[in-house]
């Protein structure tokens, strides 16, 4: 039992230094450092035991702080033609296209887009487009190191989001991926059956 749960705090170790995402390395390292404290006591190893405990208290430690911090977001909105828009769309190109492969600069005309700043970094963008009483979005996009749902429910809840959205009476987003699938889910879109890989949410 002791070597099962020695090589299962080998297995949380290795998955945290996987993570791109601060937050979750540090949740799963904390799992971790804990299962090892365990294993630790098991075998009567104390070195073992305080080095891990130690490092189980600083990831609690900086988990908190990272869940108390508050963060400043403003959405930018920029043309098609932008540069730094274009600069981020090509440096991020290879992953934009895992989760919209069907993404290009055709997709930009008649669209609305905007930069997701979080504490003045640029950490994703956002465009849509109107038509009739719904809106479309094209590309729903953040780097790997801030993707977390709160880039996204601050940017739908927002005042300025409000108002473009104001004569819109739903979003929808077409999809293949499965990530993204459950991602718009958890925003609270519903599939549309109607229309394969479709994604609905009413405002």
């Amino acid at each position: 039992m002791a070597e099962i749960i020695g090589y299962a705090g080998s297995v949380f170790i290795a998955a945290s230094l996987l993570m791109s995402n601060v937050f979750r390395l540090r949740v799963i390292n904390l799992i971790g450092a804990v299962v090892f404290t365990v294993y630790a006591l098991m075998i009567d190893a104390k070195a073992v035991f305080f080095v891990n405990l130690f490092i189980a208290f600083v990831d609690a430690w900086y988990i908190y702080r990272l869940k108390s911090r508050k963060d400043i977001f403003k959405f930018i909105e920029a043309s098609p033609e932008d540069r730094i828009l274009r600069y981020f769309l090509s440096y991020n190109a290879r992953d934009i296209m895992l989760f919209f492969p069907r993404f290009g600069d055709e997709s930009l005309a008649g669209s609305r887009c905007f930069l997701i700043m979080r504490n003045l970094m640029p950490v994703g963008v956002f465009i849509f487009k109107k038509e009739g009483a719904g809106a479309g979005i094209i590309l729903d996009y953040i780097i790997s190191d801030y993707r977390d749902l709160k880039n996204a429910r601050i940017f739908f809840d927002s005042t300025q989001m409000a108002e473009e959205f104001k004569d819109c009476s739903e979003l929808y987003s077409v999809t293949d991926n499965a990530s993204h699938a459950a991602y718009l889910k958890k925003l609270g879109f519903q599939p549309d059956a109607s229309a394969p890989n479709t994604f609905v949410k009413k405002i």
